[in-house]
């Protein structure tokens, strides 16, 4: 069986220093949302007396986690994509498209801040249901999460650019 650079990346480093910023955010969220589902479980079938906050906790926490993950995704360029073109497409041609991606990718997740920026502020005297957080708090977390999904496509948009100059200096 050959090796497959998609598949089969050598790592120099261990996983634990390859870790950044949003890595711990996300094993943070994690491991605080599997508390919670233990918690509510346990009170609700072990005890009999459910937690009434948990669930809807748990919802925020899963979501603001999909925005971690996205900037996970983002820092490692691995976001979900079409790639059957990719093969018939010559070196250049290809970091041509790749680069317009990054930059419509960079496009639609400023509108996200920009829109996350807003609600922020307009959903600042809302509350969770069950508890006396204020909204804003959770759309605060994903227009972080947001803000560190653009500076790290700015970081793919300068590595495709690279690429793409490296491939017009071969033609």
């Amino acid at each position: 069986m050959q090796n497959d650079p998609l598949f089969d990346e050598q790592q120099d480093e261990s996983a634990a220093e390859n870790l950044r910023f949003e890595d711990y955010i996300s094993l943070t969220l994690f491991w605080a949302l599997a508390l919670i589902l233990f918690a509510q479980f346990f009170t609700r079938y072990v005890l009999n007396v459910p937690l009434g906050w948990s669930e809807e906790v748990a919802r925020y926490l899963l979501i603001l986690l999909a925005f971690a993950g996205s900037c996970i995704a983002s820092r490692n360029n691995s976001h979900i994509g079409v790639t059957i073109l990719h093969r018939y497409l010559s070196p250049k041609v290809k970091a041509i498209f790749q680069l317009a991606i990054s930059m419509l990718s960079f496009a639609i997740v400023i509108a996200l801040a920009v829109y996350a920026w807003q609600i922020v502020f307009l959903i600042e005297k809302h509350t969770l249901a069950s508890l006396t957080v204020s909204l804003s708090w959770v759309y605060g977390l994903i227009l972080l999460c947001l803000v560190l999904m653009a500076w790290r496509t700015l970081i793919v948009i300068r590595q495709d650019y690279a690429a793409l100059k490296t491939t017009q200096g071969e033609g």
